[in-house]
C-alpha cells in the first residue's frame, strides 16, 4: 500500500462518518426554523415545546449527576425500533384511565430549550423521555397522595425504597413490588434536625429528631425531570413535525 493510498483510506474511514453524523446534522439543526400549525389544525402559531420546572439549572445537574450514562431521551423512530411500543415511554397508551393515545416519537424541536441534549449513552435505566408523564400517571392510577416532585425526590435519595414508576398495561394491573437499580443520589440531601412540622423533611425513617432534607440541587433535578413530557398531550404536533399521526398499537 502507498502513503497516498493509506491517506485516503484514513480520511474516508473516519472523515465520511465524521461528516455525516457530526458536520451535516449540526449545520441543519443549529438554526431551526419555526414550524407553523396547518390550516386545518385548530391551533395557530408556531410549535414551542411546553416545559415547566427549573429547566437548565436541572438540565445542568442531571448531566453532572450521570444520569444519562444509564438514561437516555429519545424515542427512536418505529423502524429502527420498538421504543413506541415500550412501557409508556413515548407517551400515553389509551385505556379507561387516558381518552386518546399520545405517544409519538422524537423530533429535533424536542431538545430546543436545553443548552444540552440528553440522548443518553446506555438504556440500563428506562428511557426518560416522559418520565413526568410515566410519573403523574402511576401516581393516579395507584391512587397515592404524593405529587410527581415528592415521588422523584424519595427516588433520588433512595431508589430501592420506592416502588418503580412502570405503568401498567392495564388499569388493574397496579405495580407496587418492582424496584429501581438506580444507586441512590444521597449526596443531594442533608441531615438536618426537626424541630415540629412544616420542616421539608422527606418521609424517611432515620434517627429520632433527625431528617431528610433536599438540597436546592435535589429540587431542581426533580423539577427537571418532572417536566420531561414530550409526547402530545396537552402539546400537539404541526402536522409537519408528526411522523407517526396514528400511534401503533402494541402488538398482541
Amino acid at each position: 500500500m502507498t502513503f497516498k493510498a493509506f491517506i485516503i483510506g484514513l480520511l474516508g474511514t473516519f472523515g465520511i462518518p465524521w461528516l455525516l453524523l457530526v458536520v451535516i446534522p449540526y449545520s441543519t439543526m443549529r438554526s431551526l426554523e419555526p414550524v407553523e400549525y396547518g390550516q386545518n389544525s385548530e391551533l395557530a402559531g408556531a410549535f414551542v415545546p411546553k416545559r415547566d420546572g427549573r429547566i437548565k439549572e436541572g438540565s445542568k445537574i442531571f448531566g453532572q449527576e450521570g444520569c444519562a450514562l444509564c438514561h437516555t431521551q429519545v424515542i427512536r423512530p418505529t423502524y429502527a425500533g420498538n421504543d413506541v411500543h415500550r412501557g409508556e415511554w413515548a407517551g400515553l397508551r389509551k385505556s379507561s384511565s387516558v381518552d386518546e393515545d399520545t405517544r409519538r416519537e422524537t423530533i429535533v424541536q424536542d431538545y430546543q430549550q436545553e443548552d444540552v441534549a440528553h440522548i443518553g449513552q446506555t438504556r440500563v435505566g428506562p428511557d426518560l423521555s416522559n418520565f413526568g408523564r410515566r410519573v403523574e400517571h402511576y401516581l393516579r392510577v395507584n391512587k397515592s397522595t404524593r405529587t410527581p416532585e415528592q415521588w422523584t425526590l424519595m427516588h433520588l435519595y433512595n431508589p430501592k425504597g420506592v416502588p418503580r414508576y412502570e405503568v401498567p398495561e392495564t388499569d388493574e394491573q397496579i405495580v407496587t413490588a418492582w424496584k429501581s437499580a438506580c444507586p441512590p443520589k444521597s449526596g443531594l440531601f442533608d441531615k438536618v434536625e426537626v424541630h415540629g412540622a412544616g420542616h421539608g423533611t422527606l418521609p424517611v425513617d432515620i434517627e429520632e429528631g433527625m431528617g431528610i432534607k433536599p438540597t436546592d440541587r435535589a429540587r431542581a433535578l426533580a423539577s427537571y425531570l418532572v417536566s420531561l413530557k414530550k409526547d402530545t398531550l396537552g402539546n400537539p404536533l404541526p402536522e409537519a413535525l408528526n411522523y407517526n399521526p396514528k400511534a401503533p398499537q402494541p402488538e398482541e
